[in-house]
């Protein structure tokens, strides 16, 4: 059985890192931040056993760390980007985890960005809600929240509304919230098996540029008189927006100096 590339993304904080602990057979694989910076330096896999589908889940850099974390947002979205066209084997969902209670300005463009720019519609993206380990009803969370995302026209395929943390540890033995932890466990699997695409999706080269070549005609003289002449072609190159930095600044709503910048460093990876 062929083995799925499932790309975990987000913000920094919003508890990426411990999704994939919750699905790996050790709940410590991957590095966990206790603080507003994130640990997530580049990208790291992970290979999982989900419902019996082998997967590799792939752990990102928190896309607005900025000035206060350890990876640029500009630097960030390079890598992402660069993981997506590596995958020679495709994609087959990205998952966008998020921490309640609210929905950050920074997720729209973010979820912009990667399902109609990148991916351009061609692969499910699944969200995640962490941090709701406090709520009696979890996916009330997201029946509360479900207009905003909308408003933002974020349909995501499929959601999990979660606690990601077993809490602390009790006296008597185990954790506080080890039955929500299990619970959600077992919601994220499904969702992962619910939205994956069957065959997976290679991300191609986006067109952050293109060449347009102007093209004039002089004619020159080959004799004093002028009989003869010789009709000689003139080609400028101008490079401008291509249609995915179209998008950056009209889908997803980039200022058109940050738009191209990114593009920029997008350009050949």
């Amino acid at each position: 059985m062929a083995r799925s590339n499932i790309i975990i993304f987000g913000e920094s904080g919003a508890g990426k890192s411990s999704v994939i602990n919750m699905l790996s057979a050790n709940e410590n694989s991957a590095d966990i931040s206790a603080g507003a910076r994130g640990c997530t330096f580049e990208a790291r896999s992970y290979d999982v056993d989900v419902l019996g589908q082998p997967a590799t889940l792939w752990d990102t850099a928190g896309l607005d760390e900025g000035d206060a974390g350890r990876v640029p947002k500009a630097e960030a979205i390079v890598q992402l980007y660069t993981l997506l066209r590596k995958l020679s084997d495709g994609v087959s969902l990205l998952m966008f985890v998020m921490r309640a209670p609210r929905v950050k300005a920074s997720a729209p463009q973010n979820w912009k960005l990667f399902r109609e720019v990148i991916c351009q519609k061609k692969v499910p993206i699944a969200i995640v809600i962490t941090g709701l380990e406090q709520e009696d009803n979890m996916d009330a969370w997201w029946w509360n929240n479900k207009a905003t995302f909308q408003n933002y026209d974020i349909y995501p395929g499929g959601f999990a509304c979660i606690t990601a943390t077993r809490g602390k540890a009790r006296r008597g033995g185990g954790h506080i919230f080890d039955d929500e932890y299990d619970d959600s466990r077992g919601r994220v699997r499904q969702l992962i098996r619910a939205t994956s695409l069957a065959t997976p999706w290679r991300v191609p080269a986006a067109e952050w540029f293109k060449t347009i070549v102007h093209t004039t005609y002089s004619t020159k003289s080959l004799d004093p008189c002028g009989i003869f002449t010789k009709t000689i072609e003139h080609k400028e190159y101008q490079e401008v927006a291509g249609d995915a930095l179209h998008k950056l600044i009209h889908t997803c709503g980039m200022p058109e100096e940050v738009a191209k910048d990114l593009a920029q460093k997008l350009k050949g990876k």
